[in-house]
């Protein structure tokens, strides 16, 4: 986990240092993100995530940039009898799942003419996801960490608060191949709602 804490306090570092350097054509956002998983693993929806981005105009209704999210998802399973697939054996126990996603894209985002405040926006992030799955059952816990690739189409609006300052909220479908033969997961999709603000020229 270290590397990867580096690696988004580089990203933060790279933002604030851009958004400093040309405030009038570079946007930076930070917000909160709600993560609703799509997948067969677990289907508990994780309240804890994080979005944070940078995004440069180049041209009036364009922008690139960079992104980087992460969600912890979390479920409790209640005491369930699993058996070999042979019959030869079987165990009773509860337990927890977990899943660390974090993916990171470049993007472009294209804003619709909206009205004096409210600027609709549509995008894409293509990039690397890099994941940590686990299963813990009493004293006992099975783990996998893996990378895939991952494709994020996005929906959102922006609400203008003032000349450089905005509140965004955001749809995003998390799109992975990331596969695990240990768990048997061959994605691990979720849908991601964010609300947060973006700093930049409005």
């Amino acid at each position: 986990m270290k590397k990867f804490s580096l690696i988004l306090f580089v990203f933060v570092m790279f933002c604030t240092s851009s958004y400093a350097q040309s405030a009038v054509r570079d946007k930076f956002s930070i917000g909160w993100e709600v993560g609703i998983p799509s997948n067969d693993f677990l289907s508990e929806t994780s309240y804890s995530g994080g979005k944070i981005e940078y995004q440069r105009m180049i041209q009036p209704n364009l922008s690139v940039g960079i992104s980087g999210s992460w969600n912890s998802f979390q479920q409790y399973v209640p005491k369930t009898t699993y058996e070999k697939a042979d019959g030869s054996g079987a165990i009773t126990t509860d337990i927890v799942k977990e899943v660390y996603s974090v993916p990171l894209t470049l993007n472009a985002k294209y804003y619709f003419d909206g009205g004096k405040k409210l600027t609709p926006y549509a995008g894409i992030g293509l990039g690397g996801q890099y994941c940590a799955q686990a299963i813990y059952f009493n004293i006992y816990g099975i783990e996998d960490n893996n990378w895939g690739f991952v494709a994020r189409p996005e929906l959102g609006v922006t609400y203008s608060l003032q000349n450089n300052a905005a509140i965004y909220l955001s749809g995003t479908y998390n799109l992975s191949t990331n596969k695990s033969d240990a768990f048997k997961t061959d994605n691990l999709n979720h849908i991601a709602l964010s609300i947060g603000f973006v700093f930049g020229s409005y």
